[in-house]
This record gives structure tokens, sequence and C-alpha cells, in this order.
């Protein structure tokens, strides 16, 4: 129940990061462009601007965008997820 409960807020922040980028055709178009260009600080700056208390590791291909979310220690290190995005 506990690692559910704890999931579950990971699952809230990628929820809300995904609202953001569904509706905001610049934040994502600004968002892709500073991953490819490698501005991880900027990356993050725009990942931290949308609310969101835990915030991702990023990595990037010329394919797409990952974020890496983790529970940390402040949930006893229970819960991973990955969401793999494609640019199109």
């Amino acid at each position: 129940m506990s690692s559910a409960k704890d999931m579950a807020i990971l699952m809230n922040d990628a929820s809300r990061l995904l609202a953001k980028m569904a509706k905001s055709k610049k934040f994502s178009f600004e968002l892709m462009n500073a991953a490819q260009q490698s501005k991880m600080e900027k990356v993050e700056q725009m990942i931290k601007s949308t609310g969101i208390k835990n915030i991702p590791k990023t990595s990037y291909t010329p394919d797409g965008l990952s974020l890496h979310f983790d529970s940390g220690k402040a949930y006893n290190d229970c819960c991973k997820l990955t969401l793999k995005l494609r640019w199109s």
C-alpha cells in the first residue's frame, strides 16, 4: 500500500508535466529545442516551472526525450517511473 501511494505521487507529477506539454505548443517546442541543444539547465528550469515536486532526471536522443522519476530517500527509494517521448 505504501509503495502504491508513493507511486501515485510520482504519477501525479508526471501527469502534470505531460498535461503542460500537451496543452502548450510553445512549451513543448522550447523544451525539445533546449534538450536537443544540450541546455539541460534550461530543460530542468522549464520542468520546474510546471510546479511538480519530483523533478525527473532527463536524457535525450535524436529520437526523443526520456524522463526518469525516482521517489528517492523521502519515499524509501520504493518507486521509479520512466517516460519516453518521441519527437515528432
